[in-house]
C-alpha cells in the first residue's frame, strides 16, 4: 500500500460493524483504487481455517452451512483488504436469532457498536488513512480520531435522523397496538450519538433528500450533506418473463414490521380481495408475529434468504410494494427496480422511483390510496408493462459501477491535494 513522506496511507477505510451495502461500498472503492481496508464485524473467507473446514464436511449439511456464510462475504473484496472485529458482532446475530429485544437487546446492540467503533479509531490512528467512511451509530470515535490525525472523516448516514419518526412511531403504537411490539423503540443513547456523530463529521453521504432534510433539521449545515444513492447489482437483478397462469402477484421483501408500514399492505390486499392474486412477504418477522395471524389468508411468508435467492421472487412479482413509514433508501427497492416490476412505494422510503413513471408514490400510513394503486395495476396488463421497462431504465442508472464512479469522483474532489495525487497514483495502478 502506497504511503506517503508524511506515512499517511494514500487509501480509504470502509468500517460497519455489521453489512448493509457497506460491501458494496468497499468493493466501490476497491474498484476505483481507493480502498485501503474494509472493518466489518464477521465475515467469511472461503481460503480460511473454517472455509477449508467445511469441506470434510457432508455435503447436504456443507451446502446449508455455506449458504448462510455466504451472506457475510463478496467476491469482489480482496481477503487481504478485509479486517474484523468479529465477537461483538456474533454476540448481537446469536441475541437476534433468540429474540432477545427491549433494554438487552439494546445494550447489546450499544456494546458491539462502542466496542468496534474503539477498534476502529485505533486503527485510524495507526494507519492515518486519507479518509475514512463509518456509518451512524457506530463511528463517533472513529471520526473523532480522523479528525486527529488530519483524515477526512466521512459519515454514512443510511437512516433518516430518528427526529423524523419518533412522532409517526409513537402515533403508530397507538393507532396499531397488535402491531406495537414490531416497532423500534429508539433508544436515548442512539439519537444522542447519531446527533454528535453527523456534527463531528467532515461530509456525510445520504441515500435520499429524505434523510437530508431530517438531517438539516436538527442543525447539520446542509453544504456537507450530499445525497449518494445506493445502487444495484444489474447482473443479478434483471427481468424475466412472466408466469403465464393469470395469477397477480405482490411482492414486498424485508423486515416483517410495522416501521415498513407492513399492515397497510395486508389491510389494502384484504379490502381489495382481488380473484387469482397472492402475496408473497420475504423476510424475517419482528416481535412476536401475532398481529400477522389476522391476516394468514391474505400473504405466504418465506423466511430471510440470500439476496441471490430474493431475486427469484423479486422476478415472478407483477408489482413490488414497500409502504415503509421510515427508512434512508431501501436496498429491496432499487434491485425491485432492476428486475423490471413496477413499484409502489411512499416519500419515507426516500427511493429513487418516479412517481407515474416506474411505480407510484403514496402518502404513508395510507391504505387507501395503496389500495388504489395497486388495484390501477391488478387491472392494467399494459400499464404495468410500460412501468416495468421504464423500471429498468431507471435502475440502469444506479448499478454499483456508477456508485463507485460517484463516490469517487466526490472523493477526489473533497481529500486534499496532496491526498488526490496519493490516490490518482492508486488508481492508475487499479487500471493497469
Amino acid at each position: 500500500m502506497q504511503r506517503g513522506k508524511d506515512g499517511r496511507e494514500r487509501g480509504v477505510i470502509v468500517a460497519h460493524p455489521g453489512t448493509q451495502h457497506s460491501y458494496w461500498t468497499a468493493k466501490a472503492l476497491e474498484d476505483t483504487g481507493l480502498l485501503a481496508e474494509y472493518y466489518t464485524g464477521w465475515y467469511y473467507k472461503p481460503e480460511s481455517f473454517l472455509g477449508r473446514l467445511l469441506q470434510v464436511v457432508p455435503r447436504v449439511v456443507r451446502g446449508r452451512v455455506e449458504r448462510q456464510l455466504r451472506r457475510r462475504h463478496h467476491s469482489g473484496l480482496p481477503p487481504r483488504r478485509v479486517r474484523c472485529f468479529a465477537h461483538g458482532e456474533i454476540l448481537a446475530v446469536a441475541a437476534s436469532r433468540l429474540g432477545v429485544d427491549g433494554w438487552l437487546g439494546d445494550e447489546i446492540l450499544h456494546w458491539r457498536n462502542t466496542g468496534f467503533d474503539r477498534w476502529v479509531a485505533k486503527r485510524v490512528a495507526t494507519l492515518r488513512p486519507a479518509a475514512v467512511v463509518a456509518y451512524n451509530s457506530a463511528a463517533l470515535k472513529t471520526l473523532s480520531a480522523a479528525r486527529k490525525v488530519g483524515s477526512l472523516g466521512i459519515l454514512d448516514q443510511t437512516i433518516a435522523f430518528p427526529t423524523a419518526a419518533q412522532e409517526l412511531l409513537d402515533l403508530e403504537a397507538e393507532c396499531n397496538p397488535e402491531f406495537a411490539d414490531s416497532l423500534p423503540v429508539i433508544p436515548r443513547w442512539w439519537i444522542d450519538q447519531n446527533r454528535e456523530e453527523a456534527l463531528l463529521a467532515d461530509l456525510i453521504l445520504t441515500p435520499s433528500e429524505y434523510v437530508r432534510e431530517s438531517l438539516m433539521e436538527i442543525g447539520v449545515p446542509g453544504e456537507k450533506v450530499v445525497v449518494l444513492p445506493y445502487g444495484v447489482d444489474l447482473e443479478l437483478f434483471q427481468p424475466t418473463a412472466k408466469a403465464t397462469d393469470g395469477i397477480f402477484r405482490v411482492c414486498f421483501v424485508g423486515q416483517l414490521s410495522q416501521r415498513k408500514g407492513i399492515k397497510y399492505l395486508l389491510e389494502a390486499m384484504k379490502r381489495l380481495c382481488l380473484p387469482k392474486s397472492e402475496v408473497v412477504l420475504v423476510g424475517g418477522i419482528v416481535g412476536s408475529g401475532l398481529a400477522l395471524r389476522g391476516y394468514a389468508d391474505v400473504f405466504s411468508h418465506v423466511p430471510n434468504v440470500p439476496r441471490s435467492e430474493v431475486v427469484g421472487y423479486m422476478q415472478r412479482a407483477d408489482v413490488f410494494v414497500y409502504p415503509s413509514l421510515w427508512e434512508g433508501s431501501a436496498l429491496a427497492i432499487y434491485e425491485a427496480l432492476a428486475c423490471g416490476v413496477p413499484v409502489v412505494t411512499t416519500p419515507n422510503a426516500g427511493s429513487v422511483v418516479r412517481d407515474g413513471m416506474d411505480g407510484f408514490v403514496v402518502p404513508a400510513r395510507d391504505v387507501e390510496a395503496l389500495a388504489q394503486k395497486i388495484a390501477l395495476l391488478y387491472g392494467d396488463v399494459n400499464l404495468r408493462k410500460w412501468l416495468g421497462q421504464n423500471a429498468r431504465k431507471r435502475a440502469e442508472q444506479f448499478g454499483w459501477n456508477s456508485y463507485a464512479a460517484r463516490i469517487a469522483d466526490l472523493l477526489r474532489k473533497r481529500m486534499p491535494e496532496q491526498e488526490r495525487r496519493g490516490v490518482a497514483s492508486r488508481q492508475q495502478d487499479a487500471r493497469s
